[in-house]
């Protein structure tokens, strides 16, 4: 009997998009939507594996696409933290600037400005307790979203089988 492919690959793929979409700063906006980026990795692990199979492969199962999802968020918590770090040297804190753009121009009074953007501060000053903190949640949340997401590509590209009955004749028309 033929093996199944390495699901090492695909998960990976799946977890690059994954990360990229969680790490870089207006992208990132997309997981405000019901963690869609991450739903979304999932998903293509499993575009990615079932474009791997042959046709003489074992048919893809739930089994598989829960582990390739749940893969994949392991790989994309890990890409998306590293990148998120790289972001944050590079070019700084630009979700922050953005989020202080928007609150400027809300028109708050200027104590409640003024508390935001202290406590956007401390934040930042608390720089690697909080990519540890994101890192761990990540590494919980993002394999739970991808397993979700790796079942929503399950359920579009399973087999489709036909259980091997045919539909019952159509009834003819009752004459009067």
């Amino acid at each position: 009997m033929p093996e199944k492919p390495s699901k090492l690959l695909p998960a990976l793929y799946g977890g690059l998009i994954m990360g990229a979409i969680s790490g870089l700063p207006v992208l990132s906006i997309l997981n405000c939507f019901c963690c869609a980026g991450i739903l979304l990795g999932g998903f293509l692990s499993i575009l990615f594996y079932k474009n791997d199979l042959t046709p003489t492969s074992p048919p893809l199962t739930s089994a598989d696409a829960m582990q390739l999802g749940a893969l994949a968020g392991l790989f994309g918590a890990l890409f998306g933290t590293v990148l998120h770090l790289v972001m944050l040297v590079a070019v700084g804190n630009v979700t922050n600037e953005i989020l202080l753009n928007i609150l400027r121009n809300m028109n708050l009074p200027p104590e409640a400005m003024d508390q935001i953007e202290s406590s956007l501060e401390r934040s930042g000053a608390l720089g690697l307790v909080s990519i540890m903190i994101s890192l761990v949640v990540s590494l919980v949340i993002d394999p739970l979203f991808g397993l979700l997401g790796g079942l929503i590509g399950f359920s579009v590209f399973k087999p489709k089988t036909t259980g091997g009955q045919l539909p019952p004749p159509p009834v003819p028309p009752a004459r009067a």
